[in-house]
């Protein structure tokens, strides 16, 4: 608070208009506004007789108040999506109007585009290519907010301790793009994405998502297990003795029912080449 804003509130809170505290100082009217707008300083017998005035020491009116830090908000504004029908039309639309073209294109060129203007980005998003992400297929809601943190997995157990809506597990859209939908009042969508260490937050045999403390296994001695999931590790053993492709089978029909991919080929696919990096697999 500045010398002017101090000098502001004591003379309100005496309920003295800008000429009475002019007419008992001993100075015009315009003097004191100049004060109070930062303009001028009043003068050291000036500051002396305001303290005896208001009952304050000099320092009430010469030092700043420090301010209150202010909370860093962890969220920062991504993107907007539009979750559009008839997609290349709509690419061709926002095109020319907007007068740019497409700043990126997914790599598989048909799930989404972006245009960035005015520090900001629009996506498109196709809605037959958006299972599982942005929101569902049949989902009334077109609109999407997006926002980024730099630790999602923190940004995941804040909102969920908030308790203000339904809030999905974490997901994955694609390879390195990971994210969870908290939904408002009204059941609008609002996605959150971030950094994301998958090496602690996967079960390390199945690659299931551990967002829960009861997810995680159990070691010998009782204590949790960072590295695999309950199913796969109960009681300080694997549940099962099985090879990976014995696994990779019995993790597909998780997978469609997860609508993370739409055929058993493609989700053995990617089973089949994301599997082996995990640890269990590893050695």
């Amino acid at each position: 608070m500045t010398i002017g804003e101090q000098i502001q509130n004591l003379r309100i809170a005496k309920n003295l208009t800008q000429e009475q505290f002019a007419e008992l100082l001993e100075v015009s009217r315009q003097s004191v506004s100049k004060w109070e707008l930062g303009q001028a300083v009043p003068d050291v017998d000036k500051i002396i007789r305001m303290s005896e005035l208001f009952g304050v020491t000099t320092d009430k009116l010469l030092l700043r108040e420090p301010q209150e830090p202010t909370k860093e908000n962890p969220l920062h504004l991504g993107c907007i999506y539009l979750v559009v029908k008839d997609f290349e039309r709509s690419v061709a639309f926002y095109e020319k109007f907007l007068g740019m073209s497409v700043s990126d294109r997914c790599r598989s060129g048909n799930k989404f585009v972006e245009f960035f203007f005015d520090n900001k980005c629009l996506a498109l998003m196709n809605e037959d290519n958006i299972i599982g992400h942005a929101t569902e297929r049949n989902s009334p809601y077109k609109f999407v907010q997006n926002y980024w943190v730099e630790d999602l997995m923190t940004e995941y157990r804040r909102v969920t301790d908030l308790q203000i809506g339904t809030v999905t597990e974490i997901r994955e859209a694609y390879p390195g793009y990971r994210y969870f939908h908290l939904f408002d009042p009204d059941n609008n969508v609002i996605e959150i994405t971030g950094g994301y260490d998958m090496k602690e937050s996967i079960c390390q045999s199945c690659g299931m998502r551990m967002t829960k403390e009861e997810d995680y296994g159990r070691n010998a001695d009782g204590t949790a297990s960072r590295e695999y999931c309950r199913y796969c590790f109960p009681d300080g053993k694997f549940s099962r003795d099985e090879t990976l492709e014995e696994m990779v089978e019995s993790c597909i029909p998780f997978m469609l029912e997860g609508e993370e991919c739409r055929t058993e080929e493609e989700a053995r696919e990617i089973l089949m080449k994301e599997l082996p990096k995990l640890n269990r697999w590893r050695k």
